[in-house]
């Protein structure tokens, strides 16, 4: 009989990681390695359309490098688009509202006209447009509402703004009850005191944020967006883009966002506090999380699921990466490239670490759910990473929190040491840190290894610890492209 601790743990934090400062800091100060790098620098909120048969470029699955026409939105796409959105048809409007998403971006402008529209599940009675461009006056720019009450927009020439578009922040006003609400349509965006905004342009200046919405994968069902932090003073297809260091995380609703669970973990501040030229682009989860993410089918309470991590590598290998690379014209391959999860997108993490063909520069695994493969009574021996592990391809980060109410056991005789009461997968990471030593690890080469006593499992722990896996990843090997 297995002596787990109770499912009910496991499915908590199954669903807030999908949905949504310690002690113990392992890494010795050795410096900024973001410091000298060769130059200096000068959610999606819409909804997927039914386009069920119909060539979109790679945000349908397709080479990205090939869709130019896609990626950048021509004149007769934006067109199209425009009279999509004037239509006020549901679905040519839903259709144009996430084609603009992936070419132009939101807003859209065209011969010094700008179109901006929305779509609220309320159907408030009346929405404004307001920001920077009009001095926040909720009463100038009125939109048009949809006859359906859900859509409304609104074009406004450039010749009316009072302030440039480059740098102008922007919301929509609901009349009825003075809220401002945050354009989740914006294809720009980024945070302050007042919550999230959109830009009608962002300055270069600033680090930014993009979306991508409703990406849909040849290789996995379920639509997820993509989102990119870029780096003040980033220019696409510029030779400093070229020049740039690549992460990739998992569960991209959690990695910049503030007001995600726990607060998120804030990659873009830390990444502009270490003042690091790293692009760094996420994948949203999706329903399917637990079956994208997982290596083998388990089964942790709610029958089996899991098994689809081939696929999505491939995902990410062959059409999410080509897309970043043909849009923003940086490497993100090899050395230059680490990609870091936490939970179940740490346990994807090393898998792609092991599986990843050729080599990337590095894997950021936090609070690993490593247990993964013998939760279920009925698994058969072999089935976890901890057994599964061969080899020494590449620096690893490897940490968590937690502890444990005694010593770490297999009770059932298993392999796998997960049968005492512990938190945030202490005993699993434990064991795995010892396989990785007995593959040739070793810590301060290309391994670095971190306990943050009694930490929880949640996006604040980790948040607190990612700046410090970064500056691991970049003395272990994680470089910037070369010239």
């Amino acid at each position: 009989m297995r002596l787990h601790m109770p499912k009910i743990v496991y499915l908590l934090e199954f669903v807030w990681v999908g949905l949504g400062a310690c002690s113990g800091s392992a890494v010795k100060d050795g410096g900024n390695p973001f410091d000298h790098q060769g130059e200096e620098i000068g959610d999606g909120g819409v909804d997927e359309p039914d386009v069920r048969g119909e060539d979109m470029g790679p945000w349908r699955g397709g080479d990205a490098s090939d869709d130019v026409r896609g990626v950048d939105g021509g004149l007769d796409e934006t067109d199209e688009i425009w009279r999509d959105i004037q239509s006020c048809d549901p679905s040519r409007f839903d259709r144009a509202l996430w084609r603009g998403g992936w070419g132009q971006g939101w807003p859209m402008e065209r011969r010094g006209m700008w179109l901006f529209a929305t779509k609220f599940d309320d159907a408030p009675p009346m929405i404004t447009l307001v920001g920077d461009m009009n001095g926040w006056n909720p009463n100038e720019w009125p939109t048009v509402r949809c006859p359906d009450g859900r859509r409304f927009f609104v074009e406004v020439p450039e010749s009316a703004f009072r302030r440039p578009a480059i740098a102008s922040k922007y919301k929509w006003f609901a009349s009825h009850d003075g809220s401002y609400r945050p354009p989740m349509e914006a294809t720009q965006y980024g945070y302050d005191h007042f919550g999230r905004f959109g830009w009608v342009r962002a300055p270069l200046e600033h680090g930014r944020l993009e979306q991508y919405p409703a990406f849909r994968s040849r290789f996995l069902d379920e639509p997820r967006s993509l989102r990119a932090y870029l780096p003040p003073g980033f220019t696409p297809h510029s030779p400093l883009a070229s020049r740039m260091r690549t992460l990739l995380l998992h569960d991209g609703q959690n990695v910049f966002h503030p007001d995600a669970w726990f607060g998120g973990w804030r990659v873009n501040e830390r990444l502009e506090r270490l003042g690091a030229q790293v692009v760094a682009i996420a994948v949203d989860n999706a329903s399917d999380r637990m079956d994208a993410y997982t290596h083998v089918p388990d089964d942790v309470g709610m029958g089996r699921v899991g098994g689809r991590a081939e696929a999505y590598l491939a995902m990410l290998k062959e059409e999410v990466l080509p897309f970043f690379r043909a849009r923003y014209g940086i490497v993100a391959e090899g050395a230059s490239l680490a990609i870091a999860g936490s939970s179940l997108g740490g346990l994807v993490t090393l898998f792609a670490a092991q599986r990843w063909v050729p080599r990337f520069g590095c894997a950021i695994a936090m609070s690993s759910t490593l247990r993964w493969g013998s939760f279920s009574p009925s698994a058969p021996r072999g089935n976890t990473l901890i057994e599964l592990w061969r080899g020494r391809p590449l620096p690893i980060y490897l940490d968590h929190g937690g502890d444990v109410d005694g010593r770490c056991i297999d009770g059932d005789g298993d392999g796998i040491e997960d049968d005492a009461r512990d938190t945030d997968n202490f005993c699993t990471n434990r064991q795995f840190l010892r396989v990785l030593e007995r593959e040739g690890y070793m810590v301060g080469r290309d391994l670095t290894y971190v306990w943050a006593r009694g930490a929880p499992h949640n996006e604040s722990a980790w948040a607190s610890r990612i700046e410090g896996a970064l500056l691991a990843c970049a003395r272990m090997g994680w470089v910037a492209p070369s010239p």
